[in-house]
């Protein structure tokens, strides 16, 4: 019975927010596959924000990317409370704003994650795309599906109901297959700097510079956009958002065409490009010990933890070349079938970049910790049990070091019963950095409690 009401309440909330949206006409950019969707539809946001500052920019505070929270979106409403009543009011504003409200936004930044088979479907009902962005698929998300490929022939119906332009990113091997079947205008972006590679938005040189205190740290590298180039300085890293920042000034200039305005961008010699960071996602912070902190603690898949390894790498080379880099991973969960595989997988990668590794988990101590030990010194990797004993032992080594530099700690794990960004917390040098952790609400904490006891 909850089941069918839910459904009911789901069908009813995307025929409200069709109705909005078909009557004021917003310019609707998607965001979706199954890999940093957030990270991106952010990226995009805050700069069409920058660039369009006299036009409303919408998207979501919140990570809203389920069948129910889209439409809250589509009527810009963050409460998430699960009670009949609640529910009640949302159905009963959500109608009546699609029927009386005057137009709120000039444009709207959607993300959406499918679970089920079929999804899609019922997603289209609140709106073609103009504007599409497809991220990454990853081994992750695919309960339901159960690989990558099955997620792919259910994703290619948002690329084929988009209205003006795609962007696809050049370096995933299924946006590839995609990119005949698109029949409106397509770019290819890269998310990293593969050569053998062509690509319409890529990026090179690029390089981190430290200013003042230890986590004042910026990225600069010269962006391509078809023909022109331009030299980007920004505070966010990993060369996955290098490409989004791509996509994001083209969908800046595509908009300016469509409204016959000019940004000037090509007069422009550097952009400086700051936002404001999503917690969890490649955060930095100052630690007590002299160490430096880079937060990855939203998610985690196997694809997103290598690439925030390869980050973190650089980032130590360009200036921090003296440090070490400790690794702190839990479980990547979701991964179902591949859970063995991908977490042993791992093995050679992190033993060719950090310096100490710290596992906790099931699935880290089972198969990451058995395939460590036959290729890596045993005393450079400790299995913790807890969270409490991953901060005591993590404190103790700090404070027997003899070597002045800081030490880069790097934590990354999937969220659902796993707390690390508690972890980070007990390091933090300055204590109004914990705000600015990931779930760090009222309600996220009371959730958390049984769990830290």
């Amino acid at each position: 019975m909850k089941k069918k009401l839910l459904h009911y309440c789901y069908t009813f909330l995307v025929k409200c927010a069709h109705h909005y949206i078909k009557r004021h006409k917003p310019t609707v950019i998607w965001i979706n596959w199954s890999v940093w969707k957030t990270s991106c539809r952010m990226i995009i946001f805050q700069t069409l924000q920058k660039f369009f500052p006299n036009k409303k920019i919408s998207t979501s505070p919140k990570n809203f990317n389920g069948e129910f929270w889209l439409s809250l979106s589509v009527f810009e409403i963050t409460s998430r409370s699960p009670s009949i009543r609640n529910m009640m009011n949302i159905c009963w504003k959500a109608l009546f704003t699609s029927l009386f409200w005057k137009k709120h936004y000039d444009a709207i930044v959607l993300e959406y994650g499918i679970d089920n088979p079929g999804e899609m479907d019922f997603i289209l009902k609140v709106a073609h795309p103009d504007i599409w962005v497809f991220t990454a698929i990853d081994a992750v998300h695919s309960e339901q599906f159960w690989n990558p490929q099955k997620i792919a022939s259910e994703e290619i119906k948002m690329a084929l109901n988009t209205k003006s332009l795609v962007f696809l990113n050049a370096n995933d091997e299924y946006a590839q297959q995609l990119a005949p079947k698109i029949k409106v205008d397509k770019l290819m972006y890269k998310t990293f700097d593969t050569d053998n590679i062509e690509a319409d938005i890529h990026f090179e040189s690029h390089s981190f510079k430290k200013w003042k205190e230890n986590a004042d740290l910026k990225s600069h590298f010269n962006l391509h956009i078809k023909e022109q180039e331009y030299k980007i300085e920004t505070n966010l890293f990993g060369k996955m958002n290098y490409g989004y920042i791509g996509v994001a000034i083209w969908i800046a200039e595509t908009l300016a065409y469509w409204r016959k305005v000019d940004l000037h961008l090509k007069n422009k010699d550097k952009l400086e490009l700051m936002y404001k960071l999503q917690p969890g996602r490649l955060s930095v912070f100052d630690w007590k010990h002299n160490t430096l902190i880079i937060d990855s603690t939203y998610n985690a898949s196997p694809l997103s933890v290598r690439k925030t390894i390869d980050t973190v790498y650089t980032i130590r080379n360009n200036c921090f070349p003296k440090s070490e880099i400790w690794l702190i991973l839990w479980d990547m969960r979701e991964l179902w079938d591949l859970t063995e595989s991908e977490h042993r997988k791992l093995a050679g990668y992190v033993s060719q970049s950090g310096d100490q590794l710290f596992l906790l988990g099931k699935s880290m101590n089972d198969y990451l910790a058995d395939e460590l030990e036959k290729i890596w010194a045993t005393n450079n990797l400790t299995v913790c049990k807890t969270l409490k004993n991953l901060n005591k032992t993590v404190e103790d080594k700090l404070k027997e070091r003899k070597d002045k530099n800081p030490v880069i700690l790097v934590f990354k794990w999937s969220q659902n019963t796993i707390f690390l960004e508690e972890a980070v917390k007990h390091f933090l040098k300055n204590k109004q950095d914990e705000e600015l952790l990931t779930r760090q609400s009222e309600f996220r904490m009371k959730k958390k409690s049984e769990f830290l006891k």
